[in-house]
């Protein structure tokens, strides 16, 4: 039996961030987390686990941005210009903090441009560290297809900093 104080307020940053993530849009992201809060409280005494109360809210939270950008005629959104999951590390120099956030903007701004998929893809696997298969579930497709989206959108990312002088992999 699920707690929604104990096991599910405490994943409401994770709903937000990918709404965010998703939308570029704050307050969009913040009504599209209010609304998977709403509907995993109608569900939280079915739900055996916090894990499964996550991947219910990460599934929710995925279906309603993708619906919100359908009715706003949007297929593809920026990500958001502050990642908070991506900090400077206060014992580098200057000119390395400086470099280091060069290079994050440049990532970023690589990332912006991919399909709403593979931006998903990305920041469910390389941001919050999810399995294949439960990102396959959130997002309904199978995990190959996962493995697919994340490989075409990490070659993405290659091919853009192969063509930059300044970045190195």
């Amino acid at each position: 039996m699920t707690d929604f104080n104990t096991d599910v307020m405490p994943l409401k940053s994770k709903f937000y961030r990918l709404a965010l993530r998703l939308l570029n849009d704050d307050a969009e992201a913040q009504d599209i987390t209010q609304e998977t809060l709403i509907r995993l409280w109608t569900r939280c005494a079915t739900l055996p686990s916090a894990a499964d109360a996550e991947k219910l809210g990460l599934t929710i939270t995925y279906n309603l941005s993708r619906d919100a950008l359908t009715r706003a005629g949007r297929t593809h959104e920026q990500l958001d210009a502050i990642d908070e999951n991506m900090t400077a590390d206060s014992s580098q120099s200057p000119i390395d903090s400086l470099a280091e956030t060069d290079r994050r903007q440049f990532l970023r701004s690589v990332i912006e441009r991919l399909p709403f998929r593979q931006q998903t893809a990305v920041q469910l696997r390389d941001i919050e560290g999810k399995p294949y298969k439960e990102i396959a579930d959130i997002m309904q497709i199978t995990e190959e297809q996962v493995k697919i989206t994340l490989f075409r959108a990490r070659q993405a990312l290659r091919n853009a900093y192969k063509k930059t002088d300044t970045y190195e992999l």
